[in-house]
């Protein structure tokens, strides 16, 4: 059997993740023979095809928990996915094998056809000891960050070339370089046209009687959308208007609920199912302003959110809270910026977003999709295709081997 030219792996649902979707889907189009190893979705177990990518579905979860159950949970799909990969000679005469982090140690699933000279690309959605830190700091920050700091060099060491998806982020790795000769490429989390449509030119709004705001994404407590909702009933008391539309799910899902519901915030705060990217895209620019509650932490401070970006997409002007990276990005005048995990903070800019004319909060919303213009998914999709051809490259120079000495 002709083997594939390029092998994902992911720990997520394939193709609800954005970031492996437009990847896979910019190989195939190159000309490249694509398959993904993904976790299942209900009962979509065993192999099958979306377009013209392979996709072979495993069993996992996206359930949180403790510390514990990450570790089985992720370690079964290791080893699940590196069966797949030994078994199966279209997979294991792979050209290039690229992995998707978290976790960074599924990068070693590869090591089948690493030995027969595939490549290793290892993209890291997130960055491991910052999340570890964070995450579980129930067992102590710094021995989770050091933890992770071991997985992330190690993994890092056994790839070819490592992507990772913010400047602030790409600043960390090489002041912590795994090796001399590491590649480390930026791809941002820009939307892709295909997703998420055309830029949307921002539209100048009238005076807001209602402000109406809206959040999709993951429900959980790093996303502070329990700040939010304190928020909208600070600025009920003082006789204001503002309204939260929530789409999405998680953890949180429940106690977001209840809390909306002992507040009396019915009328206010709606928590809606998740959506497909086709509808977000039509749903929210008829709101007023996209809000990013995230929470300040050790590794919120290197996030560039997706959320904040779709948002500036689609033209919606953004309400967000001063995070480092978003500021390196975002500087004065593209979005409106509070004190993080704030909530008195993020009341007050609210009510500051309501009383801005239409004119200055379609301008804002202009000045902010300039940045995006410079990180936007049809100027990165080339660095991905070069990268894949420099990696070619090698492995016609050296046939087996992780690179040339």
């Amino acid at each position: 059997m002709t083997p594939f030219d390029v092998v994902h792996v992911t720990y997520s649902h394939f193709p609800e993740d954005p970031r492996v979707r437009r990847e896979v889907l910019a190989l195939s189009l190159a000309g490249y023979r694509v398959a993904v190893i993904a976790i299942a979705l209900g009962d979509t177990m065993g192999e099958s095809q979306w377009n013209d990518i392979t996709v072979v579905r495993i069993a996992g979860t996206r359930r949180r928990g403790t510390f514990g159950h990450y570790v089985m949970k992720y370690g079964s799909f290791l080893v699940r996915s590196w069966k797949v990969i030994r078994r199966d000679a279209r997979f294991r005469e792979a050209a290039t094998i690229h992995i998707h982090s978290l976790p960074d140690f599924l990068v070693f699933a590869a090591q089948p056809a690493r030995a027969y000279g595939a490549r290793v690309i290892l993209d890291l959605h997130e960055i491991l000891p910052e999340f570890a830190a964070s995450k579980f700091a129930a067992l102590g920050s710094r021995f989770m960050h050091w933890l992770g700091l071991r997985i992330e060099m190690a993994s890092r060491r056994f790839a070819d070339a490592t992507i990772t998806v913010n400047r602030p982020i790409e600043q960390l790795l090489e002041r912590r370089r795994a090796a001399i000769d590491e590649r480390i490429v930026v791809l941002h989390n820009a939307p892709d046209t295909s997703d998420f449509g055309p830029l949307l030119d921002p539209q100048p709004r009238g005076e807001l009687g209602t402000l109406h705001t809206v959040y999709h994404g993951t429900l959980t407590r790093l996303y502070g959308l329990d700040l939010a909702i304190v928020a909208v009933n600070t600025l009920r008391s003082a006789r204001m208007w503002v309204t939260l539309d929530i789409f999405g799910d998680g953890p949180e899902r429940e106690n977001l609920q209840a809390m909306v519901d002992a507040l009396g915030l019915g009328d206010r705060v709606t928590l809606h199912a998740p959506v497909s990217a086709r509808v977000l895209r039509e749903r929210l620019p008829s709101f007023d302003a996209g809000l990013i509650p995230t929470r300040g932490d050790l590794m919120t401070k290197y996030s560039l959110s997706t959320k904040l970006l779709e948002y500036v997409h689609l033209g919606i002007p953004v309400v967000a809270p001063s995070l480092q990276t978003y500021q390196r990005y975002f500087g004065p005048g593209t979005l409106h910026y509070y004190t993080p995990n704030d909530s008195s903070s993020l009341a007050t800019a609210l009510a500051e977003f309501r009383e801005t004319t239409g004119t200055m909060r379609a301008e804002q919303a202009r000045r902010a999709q300039y940045v995006l213009s410079e990180i936007s998914w049809e100027t990165e999709k080339p660095r991905l295709l070069a990268l894949y051809a420099a990696l070619a490259s090698d492995r016609r120079a050296n046939p087996i081997g992780r690179r040339p000495s």
